[in-house]
């Protein structure tokens, strides 16, 4: 897997100068980090299945089984194959492939307007298939080399030294000019539309305000803010009774819609992201064992656990530092008591929770493996499964305070 500096190094060698090419559709509306992830990840299965250098068109990606099995409840919207469905489906999946074109990780071979792709970057690809936060790492990157090649850059360091209307005015006016200027698109409309998927992307990596329904954005953006599926759990979840669980809550709400289809996409490939680690660094051994012997046995570690239930914690259950590798017997015997999986034990899940600290630690602090974990989604994970806001003041990397927050939070209710 390629790393952080090599995926900015790749972007820094391409010319992504729009005066040069004339492309105002470099990015466009669909381009956020969690379809320019879907869409990666549905090109990455397709090749896998018909060979590296096998050729596709928007249409191949469309109606391969695996996007046709995850697609309409990914995006909540009509299966792909509904004619209702045609023109936004074409959209989510045809402008992520043009974004990856003019970035140099696919190529387009056609001869006339067909739009014939080959995957000439297979391990670009790989990076951004591999979940939405490196997608959006690629984007930031991509996206900041094309405004400083393009010569936009002095107004976006301005705005964000800023931070006022006016800034933000003039930041918006001379998109919309460039655009004009070096571009075949003359209306306003359009530039409006494709400067929120340029200016938030940025002002999320540099801790900014940005764009929200056109005006200055009242808070800094956050990662949340970027995402076609922006369900906003907060809402979902607000009128919640406080003893009520939330898979109870959703039973008796059937109305709401948290477009699980996403949710179970990114699961898959955080499951498998963690098997492949388990493999190579630890000879599928348990992370529970390297923790505590008394928990151990000899068996493989392929069984993955949810250390807080997917059914009740949804906007968690794709992230790898919910997930946590363990042998049949602890699983079934340990973390589900009597093989019960309705059943939650909170002795289990402290443990479970720091000997997830211990892996998470142990990786992204080692300097052997491939970072596969972050820290403040961590954080995160604890957060929401505590509901409990004060998690996220711990300090970066300050894994013992963690392990002190877990073992305080179970005295309280164990």
């Amino acid at each position: 897997m390629m790393s952080l500096d090599q995926i900015r190094d790749f972007c820094a060698e391409h010319d992504y100068d729009i005066k040069k090419s004339g492309n105002g559709r470099w990015i466009d509306q669909k381009c956020t980090p969690d379809v320019v992830w879907s869409i990666s990840d549905f090109v990455l299965n397709f090749i896998e299945e018909h060979g590296d250098d096998t050729t596709f068109t928007v249409r191949d990606i469309w109606n391969s089984e695996y996007a046709q099995k995850t697609i309409a409840d990914t995006y909540s919207k009509p299966n792909v194959a509904a004619e209702a469905a045609e023109n936004e489906y074409d959209k989510v999946f045809a402008q992520p492939l043009s974004m990856l074109c003019n970035a140099g990780v696919i190529e387009d071979i056609s001869p006339n307007n067909r739009h014939l792709y080959k995957v000439i970057r297979k391990d670009v690809l790989e990076f951004i298939a591999k979940n939405d936060l490196n997608s959006l790492r690629f984007l930031q990157f991509y996206i900041e080399n094309t405004m400083k090649q393009s010569g936009l850059w002095e107004h976006f360091a301005h705005f964000f030294e800023q931070q006022d209307t006016q800034s933000f005015s003039a930041l918006k006016n001379s998109f919309i000019a460039f655009y004009h200027r070096h571009t075949p698109i003359q209306g306003d409309y359009e530039p409006k539309r494709i400067f929120t998927k340029v200016l938030n992307p940025l002002a999320l990596k540099y801790q900014k305000k940005g764009t929200e329904k056109g005006r200055l954005s009242p808070q800094v953006i956050n990662r949340s803010d970027l995402m076609y599926n922006r369900d906003n759990f907060r809402d979902v979840y607000k009128e919640k009774p406080k003893g009520m669980t939330r898979q109870d809550w959703l039973l008796a709400h059937p109305e709401i819609d948290i477009r699980k289809g996403y949710f179970e996409q990114m699961m898959s490939k955080a499951k498998k992201t963690l098997r492949d680690s388990i493999k190579e660094h630890r000879n599928e051994m348990s992370e529970l064992t390297n923790f505590n012997a008394g928990h151990g046995d000899n068996a493989p570690a392929r069984q993955i656990h949810h250390i807080f239930p997917k059914n009740e914690f949804p906007e968690i259950m794709h992230y790898i530092e919910n997930l946590i590798a363990l042998t049949p017997n602890q699983h079934y015997g340990f973390a589900h008591p009597n093989n019960n999986t309705q059943i939650v034990d909170l002795e289990a899940q402290k443990e479970l929770l720091i000997a997830k600290t211990c892996s998470i630690q142990h990786n992204l602090t080692g300097g052997v493996e491939e970072p596969i974990y972050d820290f403040y989604n961590f954080l995160f994970v604890l957060k929401t499964g505590w509901d409990d806001d004060s998690v996220l003041t711990i300090q970066k990397n300050d894994y013992m305070d963690i392990v002190h927050t877990i073992n305080a939070h179970y005295a309280a209710v164990i």
